[in-house]
């Protein structure tokens, strides 16, 4: 996976007015109009611009600091300067898929959620709509959805609102979206199944505690009368 501060020249724990000082100064010195057409500043200034595009967005940024070293290079669309393509989120939303998948088990809920549930807000939902990459809309929701298995009823719930928006009436879309009130639902009533089964099986147990009581009483009487 490329190192977008590597990339950028700051640290870690850079602010974002650094990393905005840092990209204004590189996209100076690498933009194609300041070096002839030059393809290796051209491929520089590209890079550049990708890496701003996701550092400069806090919820982009922390998308991408979740999923840091867990995905190779996604080779998508080119992306021009500042501005945002529908493949932008989708490459972090299969990053997000792809560290969960290989987490072995141990995933944090809450912070799963809240990575999705900031990247995919209002804004994003209104602009992946407006550009109506559909196959691309897809494949978002696609990757939302594999994540959603590791999430909580509740959790999932919330999602599911976020989804529907996306999928802006499509028929396949809204289905598949479908697919995930149905596991939400599903998991809300599990617990309540569980518990009368709890029940039962203790109403089960005094039921025969009793029986051998009452057993044992009738044979010590017959005993005495013996």
């Amino acid at each position: 996976m490329k190192d977008y501060y590597k990339i950028l020249g700051v640290k870690y724990s850079a602010s974002q007015a650094e990393i905005k000082k840092a990209y204004r100064l590189l996209a100076v010195a690498y933009h194609p109009d300041k070096n002839n057409g030059d393809k290796a500043s051209e491929d520089r200034f590209k890079e550049i611009s990708e890496s701003y595009i996701i550092l400069s967005d806090v919820a982009k940024r922390n998308a991408y600091d979740y999923t840091a070293g867990h995905q190779k290079n996604y080779r998508g669309q080119n992306i021009e300067a500042g501005k945002p393509t529908p493949i932008t989120y989708l490459l972090l939303f299969k990053r997000i898929k792809y560290k969960v998948l290989h987490a072995n088990g141990n995933v944090d809920k809450n912070n799963l959620f809240k990575v999705i549930d900031d990247l995919l807000d209002d804004n994003t939902i209104e602009f992946l709509i407006r550009v109506q990459d559909i196959a691309t809309n897809n494949l978002i929701i696609d990757e939302i959805l594999t994540c959603c298995i590791f999430l909580e009823g509740s959790l999932k719930a919330n999602l599911y609102i976020k989804l529907k928006k996306l999928a802006n009436g499509d028929i396949r879309f809204t289905e598949k979206v479908t697919l995930l009130n149905k596991q939400t639902d599903y998991i809300s009533i599990k617990p309540t199944a569980n518990s009368n089964e709890e029940s039962l099986s203790k109403a089960s147990v005094i039921m025969f505690v009793i029986f051998l009581l009452f057993f044992i009483v009738l044979m010590v009487v017959a005993g005495t009368r013996l």
